[in-house]
């Protein structure tokens, strides 16, 4: 019996942890004023138009890019790199097979 409610409450704790990860996003969640509050936060982030700073971000994100672009092109390209091939013996070409009649 003792152990079905370990389990039990490990479950409910391990559910609450995913419940409220769905939700940082409402800082009123743990303070009780989650229901109307939320939905008008929500409805104000709809309504307002894209901020400079999110323009902002969208550019440096999109300068970032192009200066990774531009540092692996100057990348050279790199050989194959075979540790083992001192020891292993160069493969020869098969023996042709002899077709039956």
């Amino acid at each position: 019996m003792l152990r079905k409610t370990i389990h039990a409450t490990l479950i409910v704790i391990l559910m609450m942890g995913a419940a409220s990860a769905q939700v940082k996003d409402n800082p009123n969640f743990l303070n009780g004023s989650g229901g109307e509050n939320a939905n008008e936060t929500l409805r104000a982030r709809e309504k307002s138009p894209r901020s400079d700073s999110a323009i902002d971000r969208a550019y440096r994100s999109k300068q970032i890019d192009n200066d990774y672009k531009a540092a692996t092109s100057k990348i050279p390209d790199q050989k194959a790199n075979d540790p083992w091939a001192a020891i292993r013996p160069t493969p020869t070409a098969p023996a042709p097979k002899e077709k039956q009649q």
